[in-house]
């Protein structure tokens, strides 16, 4: 290795990286944006050859804004995802609990 890289290497052991909590934007807690945490539901009916997998989660972007992060598809696939963006965190957990009560209602289940 070269002294370049020893320095730095010096440099990072004496320089920890700040825990998670503290590289958080303002309002979010580990579990994501405003303390919602990210779902998975699933619904199964072998009779009908049914697998499924339902995700959300709220992400925040690099401009701020807050989104709503849904992932669905087979059980055993990679699914597919779509992300719908807002400009009030607010918004953004509204369409989450709404999206997650209409999946509960058709038979998904954590």
């Amino acid at each position: 290795m070269s002294e370049e890289q020893i320095d730095l290497l010096d440099w990072l052991a004496a320089h920890p990286i700040a825990s998670p909590e503290v590289m958080l934007f303002p309002g979010e807690d580990a579990t994501g944006v405003q303390g919602v945490a990210p779902v998975l539901l699933t619904r199964a009916d072998p009779s009908c050859n049914m697998h499924r997998f339902y995700g959300l989660e709220l992400a925040t972007s690099l401009f701020g804004e807050c989104g709503v992060v849904r992932h669905w598809g087979r059980i055993g696939t990679s699914g597919r995802s779509r992300t719908e963006w807002f400009n009030e965190p607010q918004q953004a957990e509204a369409a989450f609990l709404i999206l997650l009560r209409a999946k509960r209602r058709r038979g998904y289940a954590p």
